[in-house]
């Protein structure tokens, strides 16, 4: 009875309201918690939807050339949790604020800043300047360009199909790239392996570094790069022969050395304190993103019919016996005699 009382005085209701923006407008937005998920269509306005009760209330304010979206109790205390929809045009830039907030962002064309506490951060898209920072989250960053920076503290990221500068840090998680095309990358992880994929180009600079981890990437048959390769507890593989330049004892025992690849242009440094290196040509499996595992084969047992083993059993017993076993009889016990008592 307390309970629909309670209920019966929160009433829910929903904020659904589209604003009409001029070119050049960002979006910013600030949830303490909730989710924020931004799509795209080809209108030049920005519709928000988001549900909420009638303590909160949701302020659409536009200043200058931004459009400010904040959520706001009404009889104060903390803020509560509030999931909002967002569409935007493609071309607008994109600035959100959150502390428990999980952030997805979907075919989106203009510059995007992503800052969360406690919170995943995915998105697809982007172009220009591109930040994304998360300290308890996964990032994941699709089909961007221009340049990136990415950091993140205690959890992983991966990157795909990205094309510009690329910054990226963590502190306990492993670094996966895929399809990469830049000529900067500085990759940086404590706790975690670091999976590059992407090509070489003429005088880039690549810096690879995990102090407890292994570090892979590809090395083109045909490229113009410098390489300088440095682990301490751990070894450089290469699935292809590498000749480095002989002495200075044997290259510190196979865990540093300096090999030029055609004109050495290009500049990559792979340095692993607590793992390997690993060096692969292209289109070669990735042993630390593709560790496939074989389905287990179910091993089809019949289970035993009980009921005929005993059966079975009580045949064979009777069959081999030569004489049927007799079945003893018990006898009764016999009366005790009386003991004479003495006067």
């Amino acid at each position: 009875m307390l309970a629909e009382l309670v209920f019966s005085m929160t009433a829910m209701t929903t904020t659904d309201q589209t604003v009409q923006v001029a070119k050049g407008s960002k979006l910013d937005v600030n949830n303490f918690a909730g989710d924020v998920n931004v799509k795209v269509w080809d209108r030049d306005s920005v519709r928000v939807e988001v549900t909420h009760s009638d303590r909160e209330a949701i302020d659409i304010k536009q200043d200058e050339q931004i459009l400010r979206i904040r959520g706001r109790s009404l009889r104060g205390g903390p803020p509560r949790s509030l999931d909002y929809t967002i569409t935007v045009p493609g071309w607008m830039a994109i600035n959100v604020n959150g502390t428990y907030a999980d952030v997805t962002l979907e075919g989106v064309g203009g510059d995007v800043a992503i800052e969360t506490t406690r919170g995943d951060i995915k998105v697809r898209g982007g172009s220009g300047f591109i930040s994304l920072k998360s300290v308890q989250g996964d990032i994941s960053l699709e089909k961007a360009k221009g340049r990136v920076e990415v950091r993140a503290v205690n959890e992983g990221m991966h990157l795909v199909d990205i094309n510009g500068d690329l910054s990226a840090e963590t502190t306990n998680g492993s670094i996966i790239l895929d399809r990469i095309d830049s000529g900067n990358v500085d990759l940086y992880t404590v706790n975690g392996n670091i999976s590059y994929d992407g090509p070489i180009k003429d005088r880039g600079v690549y810096r690879l570094t995990t102090h407890n981890g292994m570090i892979a990437m590809p090395v083109a048959e045909r490229v113009n790069a410098t390489l300088t390769l440095r682990t301490y507890n751990g070894s450089i593989r290469s699935s292809f022969q590498l000749t480095p330049p002989s002495g200075d004892d044997a290259q510190k025992r196979n865990k540093r050395m300096t090999v030029t690849l055609g004109n050495g242009s290009a500049h990559v440094e792979l340095e692993s304190f607590g793992g390997a290196i690993s060096l692969r040509r292209p289109g070669e499996p990735r042993p630390e993103t593709e560790q496939r595992r074989r389905p287990r084969e179910r091993v089809k047992v019949d289970m035993p019919d009980i009921d005929q083993i005993v059966e079975d059993a009580l045949a064979g017993a009777f069959e081999y016996a030569p004489h049927p076993v007799p079945v003893p009889v018990p006898l009764p016990m016999p009366m005790p005699m009386p003991v004479p008592r003495p006067r």
